[in-house]
């Protein structure tokens, strides 16, 4: 009893075994849809993410979805006729003010007596571009050998 019990049980475990290719059936196929089916328990959840990924602006709508509040009376009654809340909400550029405060510096003493009569801070501050004088100092790198060697006879690095 205990020998065929056995070799029925061995029967079974072989004949399962047997029903187990082992191919992948997408082995020649280039279908990504295939590999993930096959491979993945989380298949729908990216087949999900790829179909979001490839979408394209025409086929995105936007759904304004304005909730609307319910107070339990009507505010009408408490605002002016007429009233627009969003009224005068543009932002013009134009208007905007811009205020550069300076602040005074206190010294505690008169800065007068210690300067000479007439001295006048902001005197010759125009700035003229023809005073500005450009001196360009060539320096010369030793790279520790002689380059004229290694370029060829006649060489001009200016020239065009």
């Amino acid at each position: 009893m205990k020998n065929t019990a056995l070799l029925l049980s061995t029967i079974l475990v072989s004949l399962s075994l047997f029903s187990f290719s082992g191919k992948d059936k997408c082995l020649k196929s280039d279908d990504i849809n295939c590999y993930i089916e096959s491979h993945n328990p989380f298949a729908e959840g990216l087949l999900m993410d790829e179909e979001v990924r490839n979408l394209s602006l025409d086929q995105i709508n936007l759904i304004e979805n304005e909730e609307e509040i319910n107070l339990g009376f009507n505010t009408a009654t408490y605002l002016p006729i007429g009233f627009d809340a969003y009224a005068g909400m543009e932002l013009d550029l134009d208007s905007i003010i811009v205020e550069e405060l300076e602040e005074e510096v206190v010294l505690d003493f008169d800065p007068a007596k210690y300067l000479p009569i007439g001295f006048n801070a902001y005197d010759g501050m125009e700035l003229n571009l023809n005073d500005i004088v450009i001196e360009e100092m060539e320096e010369e790198i030793n790279l520790g050998f002689e380059v004229m060697n290694y370029l060829p006879k006649g060489f001009n690095p200016f020239s065009k």
